[in-house]
């Protein structure tokens, strides 16, 4: 191959590869939108017409659609606070008190990015029905919040291992009560993460179908 060629291609192959990357990623995406405009009451290409009654019917209370976006939005707000709470509760514990059990209450954490849905979703539906839970608001709020702290975790975790441990004992070592250190050392230091893992456990729990 001549050095032209090579340039060329160390220049073109690697845009080349992303955009192909990207339509692979955002064509399917596309597709949704001719689907939309169909005019039939089933999921097809606009091919006797275009109707934008699908639109039409998102702001119908009559239609269903209305309630269902604003109790997936209620739940998923409510169920990513819950989450960011409890993560971030977590992940500073187990940063101070590093040991076995925190790494062991870390996999539990875990557990629901390896865990297959479907054995998750069988237990949850059997323990929820014992206890009342079952199609309630509170259930599916907590059932989001569990699926989504893998994440937040996982973010939150990131910010607190740049944290330098020596400002907290340099805090401490200057009177500074735990309250106060959490809010002006640590809380300042991983508030990316903790909006980070936020805003992917509100994607985690509006992705469901409410």
């Amino acid at each position: 191959m001549s050095p032209r060629l090579r340039r060329i291609g160390e220049r073109w192959l690697p845009w080349t590869l992303a955009w192909l990357l990207l339509a692979f990623l955002f064509v399917p995406v596309l597709v949704v939108v001719p689907v939309a405009l169909t005019a039939k009451d089933y999921l097809s290409l606009p091919t006797s017409g275009i109707s934008f009654q699908h639109f039409a019917s998102l702001a119908d209370w009559r239609a269903g659609w209305l309630p269902s976006i604003l109790t997936s939005l209620g739940i998923a707000l409510a169920s990513s606070i819950a989450a960011t709470g409890v993560s971030a509760a977590f992940a500073i514990g187990a940063w101070v008190y590093a040991g076995r059990w925190p790494s062991t209450l870390r996999i539990i954490l875990l557990s629901p990015l390896i865990v297959p849905p479907i054995i998750y979703a069988v237990g949850m539906v059997r323990l929820w029905s014992k206890l009342s839970l079952l199609d309630s608001w509170l259930g599916v709020t907590i059932v989001h919040a569990i699926l989504a702290m893998p994440l937040a975790v996982l973010a939150i975790g990131a910010s607190l291992s740049n944290l330098d441990p020596r400002l907290v004992q340099a805090a401490r070592s200057l009177g500074a009560r735990p309250p106060t250190v959490f809010g002006r050392v640590i809380l300042p230091n991983i508030l990316p993460g903790t909006i980070a893992g936020a805003i992917l456990a509100f994607i985690v729990s509006w992705d469901e179908i409410t």
